[in-house]
């Protein structure tokens, strides 16, 4: 069941990697608060998860097993079905039939609209339960890991599992959180409803969330106020 919209201001703190408050930022509404599609948000998941399926299966057929090709008896007089080689797939240890090749094409396709949409109930959902934190990514000067997850314990985000979305490369971060395994890193053009919603906590660069004037089509807040 999709959730009752509810248009209000959403503001959040732009917090610096020491947990300091620097500034604030107000969240979107389209993007934050729309109505949540349970169905689209399956539909974006089972996509994207078929798209990162990788084709590593594989069988060998009766030309690709390690065989000999010596007949292995004679044509008559055995009593015996006729038999020119022992890769064949009815003996032991011979071919496979109609196995899979190694090429097969799991990907899936989401018509772009279906997808926002998907994408928009992903952040809402975050949102609501409140596991957004909005941060300057500029302020990490470290390198080291364990300077990063003193960083993520600062600005509250010391659990498994966290989605860190940049606006540009920053090394610091990059550098700091590579021998992280919990830590997905990704930029703001290459987010999955799927890494969304299997982080704990989405951390927000403060330069990747846009302003009401840049969705003016899909934003109703003007709408509801006039």
């Amino acid at each position: 069941m999709a959730s009752k919209k509810e248009n209000k201001e959403l503001v959040l703190p732009v917090l610096d990697f020491e947990g300091k408050e620097i500034d604030k930022v107000e969240l979107p509404c389209e993007l934050f608060q729309a109505e949540i599609n349970e169905y689209l948000v399956s539909m974006a998941v089972r996509v994207d998860l078929a798209n990162r399926r990788v084709s590593t299966a594989k069988t060998l057929d009766r030309s690709e097993v390690h065989g000999s090709n010596r007949k292995p008896y004679g044509q008559k007089h055995t009593g015996r079905a006729r038999a020119g080689t022992t890769n064949s797939p009815i003996w032991r240890h011979g071919g496979v039939v109609h196995g899979p090749d190694g090429k097969q094409n799991y990907k899936l396709k989401m018509n772009k609209n279906d997808h926002y949409i998907a994408l928009c109930s992903a952040l809402t959902e975050k949102a609501q339960s409140n596991n957004i934190i909005v941060v300057d990514e500029n302020s990490f000067k470290g390198t080291k890991t364990k300077e990063f997850v003193q960083a993520l314990k600062n600005v509250g985000a010391d659990e498994k599992k966290n989605l860190v979305v940049f606006y540009q490369p920053n090394d610091n971060v990059i550098k700091a959180s590579r021998n992280i395994p919990t830590i997905n890193r990704v930029f703001a053009d290459n987010t999955s409803v799927y890494d969304i919603l299997n982080a704990n906590k989405l951390i927000l660069a403060k330069e990747v969330i846009p302003t009401c004037d840049c969705c003016s089509d899909h934003c109703e807040c003007e709408k509801e106020t006039k």
